[in-house]
């Protein structure tokens, strides 16, 4: 185990309470409303109530700070898969202007955690790369094909990295890269699919230049 890794367990193992922080004294936290008789009431960690509490109290301020995207994080970090939450990050990132290649790492960081078959986080990812521009798409392409080495089959990192091609550029590698994979199984359909999906946009940039 690396020493970030030993850093990063001794933070979790020391948390303070949200309701212990100077900085969060100010909000009043906005606990679950599950009606008067809740029929089956879900077994919620006391750190994932508290947090949730404190993020639907910055969530209905509309409360777009660094500390409530610290908030965000913190909230993913209990639950990668909360929709509301990953909206919300986008509007305080571009409302603070933040650097969008620091959330990269954040992404990747909540990715390698288990999430590569997340929805919310891929689409967060292509939200960010959208807004990274061309400059994304090495990146884009070196860190689908870390999934792809781990899970060949990956719907979501296939179904990413077509549209990272799609959008950013790359497809001219493309086909070797989809070699490489049918080396190592024959019968990858994905990689069969992508060397169709290949042929498809050569074909299209030949009627282009033909046209012209």
């Amino acid at each position: 185990m690396s020493s970030s890794d030993d850093e990063e367990d001794e933070q979790e193992e020391v948390r303070v309470p949200l309701s212990q922080r100077p900085e969060w004294s100010d909000v009043e936290p906005i606990p679950q409303d599950d009606g008067p008789n809740p029929v089956v009431s879900i077994a919620y960690t006391d750190e994932f109530r508290e947090t949730m509490d404190y993020f639907r109290a910055v969530f209905a301020a509309d409360e777009r700070s660094p500390r409530a995207l610290e908030l965000t994080a913190e909230v993913i970090h209990l639950n990668a898969g909360n929709y509301t939450v990953w909206h919300f990050r986008r509007l305080i990132l571009e409302s603070l202007q933040s650097d969008l290649r620091d959330e990269m790492k954040f992404f990747e960081l909540v990715a390698n955690k288990g999430n590569h078959k997340n929805y919310q986080i891929w689409h967060h990812r292509r939200w960010v790369a959208e807004k990274l521009g061309t400059i994304a798409a090495t990146s884009e392409l070196q860190f689908t094909q870390e999934v792809l080495s781990l899970d060949a089959k990956n719907y979501h990192a296939w179904s990413h990295r077509q549209w990272a091609l799609q959008a950013l550029g790359g497809w001219e590698n493309e086909l070797e890269y989809c070699r490489e994979l049918l080396e190592v199984d024959i019968l990858n359909n994905s990689a069969w699919n992508q060397c169709f999906e290949f042929n498809v946009q050569n074909f299209r940039c030949h009627c282009i230049m033909l046209a012209y």
